[in-house]
C-alpha cells in the first residue's frame, strides 16, 4: 500500500468507528441531561480531567518512544522496545495511581465529593489509562487499524447502554464515570497486551539504552500536562469562580463541539507510525509525500470545524434538556481549539521524525503559560465563554509555533497556494453559520446540509483533484454495472 492508502484507510476505519460512538452519545443526550443535573456532569468531567492529567503524566512520552522506534532502522526497536515501554508504563502507572489517588482525596472544595470509595475510581482509572493507550498504540504499530476500529465502537455501544441502564437506577456520577472506564478497559481486553511472562522477563536493554529510549518521547513530560491544561483546566476555573452547575453546562457544550476529535484522532493514530515509517524508507521521498497528504488532512479538518461550527449549537438546543441551551455559544470556539490541535499535532511530525521534540515542548510550555493568563483574565468575567475562547487562542499560538520550527528542521513541501485560499473560505463561511438560521433547531440544521456539503465538495476538488476525479470514476463503473 501507498502512503495515502494506509493513512487514509485506517483514519476512515477509525473515523467510522468513533462516528458510530459520538452518535451513540447524541442519541442518549436528551435522556442523561433530563435524567442527571449539571452538577452530576460537573463532577464527571472533574474527576475526567484527574484521571487524565495523572495518567499522561505517567506515560512520560513513553507511547510516542512506542510508535518512533517500534519500526526504526537503528537499535533499540521492536519487541525489545516494546517491552521496555509495557514495563515503564505498567510501573509508572501504578505510581501515579496512588499519588492521584491521594491527591483526589485532599482536594479542597465542599462541592467536591472526598470520599475513600470516589478516590479509590480515581486511582483506578488513572492506572488503567495509560494501559489503555499503550493497547491502542500496539495496535497502530502491527497495523490492526480494524481491530482498533471495531474495539471503539463496542466500548461505545457498551458505555452508552451501561450509562443509560445505571441513569435510570441511580441518578449519581456513576452513570457517567462507569462507560468512561469501560472505554479504558475495552481496548486493553479486545487489542491484547504483551504476556504478563513475557514482561515480568529483565529487559535486553542497557541503562544507557533505556535512557535513550526515554529522551525519544521525553518531551511528553511537559507536552502531556500542557495538553491537560489547555483541555481540562477551564473545568477547574468554572468550578472555582462559578460552580458546578457551571462546569456541567460547559461539557455539554464541549462534547458537542469535540465532534472533529474523533476524525483528529482517527487521522493522527494512523499518521504518526505511518509518517515515521516513511521518513525511515526514505527521507527525501518523505519531504514531497509527507507534505502532500498533510496539506490535504489539514484541509479536512478545517470543513470539520466548519460542520461542527454550523451544526454544533443546533445540535445542543435540539438534544439537550433547556437547562443546558446557554452552551451552544461556547461551540465554535471549543471546535477551533479542536482543529488547531489537529494541525499542531501534524505539524509536529517533522520534530518527531527528526527526534526534535524538546522544540515542540517548549511550545507546549509557552502556550501553557498563555492559557493559565487567559483563564484567569476571561473565566470570571465571561465564564463558559471566556475558557472556550483561551483554549482556541491557546492551541493557535501553540500550533503556529511548531510549525514554524518544525519547517525549518525538516520542511515538507506544504502546498499553500492551494490550501491558503480554503482555509480562509471556510472561515469565512464559519462566521456566517454559526448562528442559527431559524427558531427550530431541526429546521436550522435542514437549511444548513446543503451550503456545508457545497463547501465541502469545493474544497475536496481544491485540495484534491485527482482524487476526486477516481471517486468520480469509481461511481460512473459503479452505475454503469
Amino acid at each position: 500500500m501507498t502512503l495515502t492508502r494506509r493513512v487514509v484507510g485506517g483514519s476512515v476505519l477509525l473515523t467510522v468507528s468513533s462516528g458510530l460512538v459520538r452518535l451513540l452519545s447524541v442519541i442518549t443526550m436528551p435522556v442523561l441531561t433530563r435524567l442527571l443535573s449539571p452538577q452530576v456532569y460537573g463532577v464527571a468531567a472533574l474527576i475526567g480531567s484527574v484521571v487524565s492529567l495523572s495518567s499522561v503524566i505517567a506515560l512520560a512520552g513513553i507511547d510516542t518512544t512506542y510508535l518512533r522506534t517500534y519500526h526504526s532502522k537503528q537499535e533499540p526497536r521492536g519487541p525489545v522496545a516494546e517491552h521496555f515501554c509495557w514495563r515503564f508504563a505498567i510501573f509508572s502507572g501504578l505510581l501515579a495511581a496512588a499519588l492521584g489517588g491521594m491527591a483526589w482525596h485532599a482536594l479542597p472544595g465542599d462541592s467536591i465529593d472526598h470520599s475513600d470509595g470516589l478516590s479509590a475510581v480515581v486511582a483506578i482509572g488513572i492506572f488503567i489509562a495509560p494501559l489503555s493507550a499503550m493497547a491502542q498504540v500496539r495496535a497502530l504499530v502491527m497495523g490492526r487499524h480494524s481491530a482498533l476500529a471495531t474495539s471503539t465502537a463496542v466500548a461505545g455501544f457498551v458505555g452508552a447502554v451501561t450509562s443509560i441502564t445505571i441513569a435510570f437506577w441511580r441518578r449519581d456520577v456513576s452513570a457517567l464515570l462507569v462507560p468512561m472506564f469501560v472505554g479504558y478497559l475495552s481496548p486493553m481486553l479486545m487489542l491484547g497486551m504483551p504476556q504478563l511472562q513475557q514482561l515480568a522477563r529483565r529487559s535486553q536493554l542497557t541503562a544507557n539504552d533505556g535512557i535513550e529510549l526515554i529522551k525519544v518521547g521525553f518531551a511528553g513530560v511537559i507536552t502531556a500536562p500542557m495538553y491537560w491544561l489547555l483541555t481540562s483546566s477551564d473545568r477547574w476555573f468554572l468550578q472555582h469562580f462559578h460552580g458546578s452547575d457551571a462546569v456541567g453546562i460547559y461539557s455539554i457544550g464541549y462534547s458537542v463541539a469535540i465532534i472533529g476529535m474523533m476524525m483528529n484522532t482517527a487521522v493522527l493514530a494512523v499518521w504518526q507510525p505511518e509518517s515515521a515509517r516513511e521518513y525511515e524508507a526514505d527521507e527525501a521521498r518523505a519531504r514531497i509525500s509527507l507534505g502532500a497528504l498533510m496539506s490535504r488532512l489539514i484541509a479536512a479538518m478545517a470543513v470539520v470545524w466548519l460542520a461542527a461550527t454550523a451544526a454544533g449549537g443546533d445540535l445542543v438546543r435540539l438534544l439537550a434538556d433547556e437547562r443546558f441551551h446557554s452552551a451552544a455559544r461556547y461551540v465554535p470556539y471549543i471546535a477551533g481549539g479542536v482543529f488547531f490541535y489537529g494541525v499542531l499535532r501534524l505539524a509536529t511530525t517533522g520534530l518527531l521524525v527528526a527526534k526534535q521534540l524538546k522544540w515542540a515542548a517548549s511550545w507546549w510550555l509557552a502556550g501553557g503559560v498563555l492559557c493559565l493568563l487567559l483563564n484567569l483574565l476571561l473565566v470570571p468575567q465571561h465564564a463558559g465563554m471566556g475558557a472556550a475562547i483561551t483554549q482556541s487562542i491557546s492551541f493557535a499560538f501553540i500550533a503556529a509555533g511548531v510549525l514554524a520550527t518544525a519547517q525549518r528542521i525538516y520542511r515538507m513541501n506544504l502546498n499553500w497556494i492551494r490550501l491558503a485560499p480554503s482555509l480562509i473560505v471556510i472561515f469565512v463561511i464559519g462566521l456566517y453559520m454559526l448562528r442559527p438560521w431559524h427558531d427550530s433547531a431541526a429546521v436550522s440544521l435542514l437549511m444548513k446540509l446543503p451550503a456545508g456539503i457545497a463547501v465541502a465538495v469545493g474544497v475536496a476538488w481544491a485540495m484534491a483533484p485527482d482524487w476526486c476525479v477516481k471517486g468520480v470514476q469509481l461511481l460512473q463503473k459503479k452505475a454503469l454495472r
